[in-house]
């Protein structure tokens, strides 16, 4: 049943460091006398860490203000909402594999109902602001690149095969995050009279957008595309 909850704060983007790089977030455990082992420092845990990439257009004027219109988008994959469902596989989750009497943390069943209603309320507040999202919030939409299928978003963002189409034809198997124009930023080269450039940054996570990048050059042959790895130091 939990193979479908999805974290009302699971589409958050990391937060900058002098607009390049996620905040580091790991804390360290409280100080004390003498030298801490290494053994007793917390581990690095949860999902793939996150990656800065850099994408450069470039072509005539014409074809980058149609690809500027085409692309633009809220940023956002339109999965399906529940939330009785989200309410149910928090409850079984809180509830876990202890008895009917205590869930997880101690627990009573009521309390586990209680915080499954505050988590199903979240989600659906979080779900309403990503709906109110402007259509062209986001300036490089993927799924207006590559959009998902109307039969893999029926199956809801953590079904495996809906993952999978994901890693397959987006390289990555989540929307990018924080994507923006990166004004300033040049082709590195002189561009012909009446050409253009443009720089996006973004975040991904767990993955390498490649896919959906070699899809753009097939489907804007005039145009120019370099996708470039940032470091996060």
């Amino acid at each position: 049943m939990t193979e479908n909850l999805r974290l009302p704060w699971a589409e958050l983007p990391p937060t900058r460091q002098g607009g390049d790089a996620p905040a580091d977030t790991t804390r360290r455990p409280p100080g004390r006398r003498g030298r801490r082992p290494l053994s007793s420092w917390p581990k690095p845990a949860g999902p793939a860490p996150w990656q800065w990439w850099h994408l450069l257009v470039h072509g005539p004027d014409a074809a980058m203000d149609a690809f500027g219109a085409e692309v633009a988008g809220p940023g956002v994959i339109p999965w399906p909402f529940d939330a009785e469902r989200v309410e149910e596989d928090m409850f079984a989750l809180a509830i876990g594999h202890d008895g009917p009497a205590r869930g997880r943390a101690g627990m009573s069943v009521e309390g586990c109902r209680i915080l499954a209603r505050q988590f199903r309320a979240a989600a659906e507040a979080r779900h309403a602001r990503m709906t109110l999202r402007p259509a062209g919030a986001c300036p490089l939409d993927f799924h207006r690149l590559m959009p998902v299928p109307r039969h893999i978003l029926a199956l809801g963002a953590t079904h495996p095969d809906a993952r999978a189409w994901l890693q397959r034809h987006w390289g990555i198997a989540e929307a990018p995050r924080q994507v923006s124009h990166l004004p300033g930023r040049r082709a590195g080269r002189r561009l012909p009279r009446g050409h253009r450039a443009m720089v996006y940054g973004f975040f991904t996570r767990g993955g390498n957008p490649v896919p959906v990048v070699r899809r753009a050059e097939e489907h804007y042959p005039l145009l120019a595309f370099r996708l470039t790895e940032r470091s996060l130091a």
